[in-house]
């Protein structure tokens, strides 16, 4: 059985737009690549051609080939039940979970889906240790965070539908 990717609307959106946009890099640098070959035969000694056969063998290809992975098994975050139905008792993709310490000190995080973090607005993957530490525990419970380079206990105190949503 493939592993299934979460994507929030955006992030579907923007994840279809990179892999179009690779896949006219790979049209472009295929001819890119033979018009080196027309200006230099000799291709031992062209670097040019040799980065683009590259990039045009392996990376592309393998960066294609990875997103569309993601992008025939991936289910959309506003499709979860528990956001379709409002329920927020257990933590999962697609929702905004507030954690305090034992001083009273709060953290938000969104968890949202496969590269569509921002740790700087609070945003989280669902694939980082900070997610996968909160995700399927419910209000009360208490998870181990990081915090300015040690760990630190945090209670969950709220779980709702995170505003990055569409």
């Amino acid at each position: 059985m493939s592993k299934r990717f979460y994507l929030s609307r955006k992030g579907l959106t923007r994840l279809s737009q990179q892999r179009d946009q690779l896949r006219e890099d790979l049209q472009r640098s295929t001819k890119e690549m033979g018009e080196s070959v027309k200006r230099d035969n000799d291709l031992r000694e062209n670097p040019e051609y040799m980065q683009l056969q590259t990039k045009v063998s392996y990376e592309l290809p393998n960066k294609i080939s990875e997103i569309s992975r993601i992008l025939d098994t991936h289910m959309l975050i506003e499709d979860i039940d528990a956001i379709k139905e409002g329920h927020f008792d257990e933590v999962l993709p697609g929702m905004q979970v507030v954690v305090e310490d034992e001083h009273g000190a709060s953290r938000t995080f969104s968890i949202m889906g496969y590269e569509e973090g921002n740790p700087a607005l609070g945003i989280v993957s669902y694939l980082t240790p900070v997610a996968n530490a909160m995700l399927h525990k419910g209000i009360g419970d208490e998870v181990e965070l990081p915090h300015n380079g040690k760990a630190v206990l945090y209670e969950i105190i709220t779980i709702a539908r995170s505003p990055h949503l569409d």
